[in-house]
């Protein structure tokens, strides 16, 4: 019993001594010029000194250089306050606005703004190449602050209700934390703004994003991992909700750098858009495009984008309720071998990528394949898209179907791999693809899936190469696809087709390469295999089974 006293009694010091710290009350000055830095830090210092609380910064403009939360600290900015970051980079040490560093139960909160300025750092990119593709990305000065919130090491974060605009690179950047919720934010960046990431975590644990809006140049959402020190420790239990994601690059993505693992992530209920070329934060890049031509110039690269690269294992991601309208390609998974990083064997060898599940996805104005891939000797496994709908762009001819895809098992992970989409200006070709690619993938499930292309097009509408174990229920499309046929399978083991719904006139399936076996074609037509299937002379004559229901 005395044990316990002691403990209450200590709770209640240690409430009685917790402070409410307005910046103002320590000599801060809101006229958005006098550095309050030091004034401002030593507001911080002192309410964690005395056992935590609040520091408030109120309404006006606070200029600061780099400011350190510190245990046990609220920092909450009122409704018209804002911390403006400095455009000198004397005032930054070291190149962040505020930092965290191995500190517990740290906090922003509040309906204020925190601005970077980060355009002051940028140098704008050049002209002479108009027009460009896409969104053009401006340069980084040789020193600029880049991430704008930093925070390493930490447990027991909340970033609640803040608006974050401005970052100069990756805008809300958690590293090695755990125990992290990320509620209601808003963060607004310019679509020309060089790495300005959203919210970017490596490393992570324990950690909920909900009900926040994202606007900026560069991935809206990313896990990854490329810092040595954490590579140890698996990015896992993450929940992200009720978001609406703008993006000229990613939207929700894993990945590119994956030199750590990936566990237990869920992405749900939210929105992926396209900016417009007269929204205030996209019009400097909008200048740069012809936006007639190149409709995808402000579109994300991908919508959903799951990668392992540099030998991460990537397991248990479910997706779901997912609106994404304009990004070139709806989902991208990619399992290859970069070797980036400091690897811990030599040579480099690919991770794994595998347990996914993408359901109740619709997908409007894509432009790219969505693509399930992997390198030879490895394989995506265990994957089910589920009730999905993609409307994607057509129109290419024979000579763009006849084209061979290069493994490309060391490539920078983007879906403009496979092949161009914005024009014919670049060097690359187009992908040879409509809907859907699959390659050196394990048991793959198609569910209610319908996938339809905007005008005619002589591509395959789904192709699959060295895939093992292929299962598709009520697959369905239209009469726009005019090549040798919708679906192309090469080296394919283990199918089962049921309930297809393929009004085109051309055979529904081509069956290609030696390895090619135990596939089932279940229809509720009598159709004869030469009305449905066309079959390549190393493909046995076993191999294919139509079974009219």
């Amino acid at each position: 019993m005395k044990n316990y006293l002691i403990l209450f009694f200590s709770l209640i010091a240690l409430h009685c001594t917790a402070k409410n710290i307005n910046i103002v009350e320590y000599g801060a000055i809101a006229d958005g010029k006098t550095l309050n830095t030091k004034i401002v830090q030593k507001a911080i210092d002192d309410c964690s000194a005395s056992g935590g609380g609040i520091v408030t910064v109120p309404t006006g403009q606070f200029l600061i250089g780099t400011i350190y939360l510190k245990n046990d600290v609220n920092l909450h900015l009122e409704s018209g306050a804002v911390l403006l970051g400095s455009t000198k980079m004397e005032d930054y040490n070291p190149s962040n606005l505020i930092r965290g560093v191995e500190v517990n139960n740290i906090s922003i909160t509040g309906k204020g703004t925190i601005d970077g300025q980060g355009h002051t750092f940028w140098i704008p990119a050049d002209r002479s190449k108009i027009p460009y593709d896409r969104a053009p990305e401006w340069i980084h000065q040789t020193t600029s602050p880049r991430n704008m919130l930093k925070l390493e090491g930490c447990k027991g974060v909340t970033i609640q209700n803040v608006h974050l605009k401005g970052s100069e690179s990756w805008t809300l950047h958690l590293l090695g934390c755990d125990q992290v919720v990320v509620d209601g934010i808003s963060i607004r960046n310019p679509l020309q703004g060089p790495n300005t990431d959203g919210i970017d975590m490596q490393a992570c644990s324990n950690v909920r994003i909900s009900n926040s809006d994202i606007y900026t140049r560069d991935d809206a959402i990313c896990f990854k991992n490329r810092d040595p020190r954490y590579t140890s420790k698996v990015c896992e239990n993450i929940t992200v909700t009720n978001c609406i994601l703008t993006s000229a690059c990613n939207s929700f993505k894993i990945g590119t750098e994956s030199l750590g693992d990936f566990k237990n992530i869920v992405f749900s209920n939210s929105v992926i858009k396209t900016a417009r070329p007269d929204e205030e934060l996209a019009k400097d890049a909008a200048e740069y495009i012809d936006i007639k031509a190149r409709r995808y110039g402000l579109a994300a690269s991908s919508g959903i984008a799951l990668e392992s690269v540099d030998g991460a294992n990537i397991q248990g991601v479910t997706i779901s309720n997912i609106v994404i309208d304009g990004a070139w390609c709806p989902i991208f998974i990619r399992l290859g071998n970069r070797g980036a990083g400091e690897q811990k064997v030599s040579p480099s060898v690919a991770g794994t990528l595998k347990d996914v599940i993408i359901s109740n996805i619709v997908a409007y104005n894509a432009s790219i394949a969505s693509s399930i891939t992997s390198i030879p000797g490895s394989y995506v496994e265990n994957v089910i898209l589920s009730n999905i709908i993609i409307k994607t762009l057509g129109g290419e001819n024979k000579e763009t179907a006849s084209i061979v895809l290069d493994e490309l098992e060391k490539s920078y992970p983007d879906p403009k791999m496979w092949g161009r989409v914005l024009s014919k200006s670049d060097y690359t070709h187009p992908i040879p693809i409509s809907g859907l690619f699959v390659r050196h993938a394990k048991n793959i499930q198609l569910d209610n899936v319908q996938i339809y292309v905007d005008k005619e097009d002589m591509r395959p509408l789904v192709k699959l190469e060295d895939v093992e174990g292929f299962y598709v229920n009520n697959f369905k499309t239209d009469k726009n696809s005019k090549g040798e046929s919708v679906l192309d399978f090469k080296d394919v083991r283990e199918a089962n087709l049921l309930n297809l719904n393929i009004p085109a006139t051309i055979p529904w399936f081509s069956f290609k390469g030696n390895k090619t076996n135990d596939i089932t074609i279940q229809t509720f037509k009598k159709i004869k295999n030469e009305d449905l299937i066309r079959k390549e002379k190393d493909v046995s004559k076993e191999a294919v089974r139509l079974i009219n229901l």
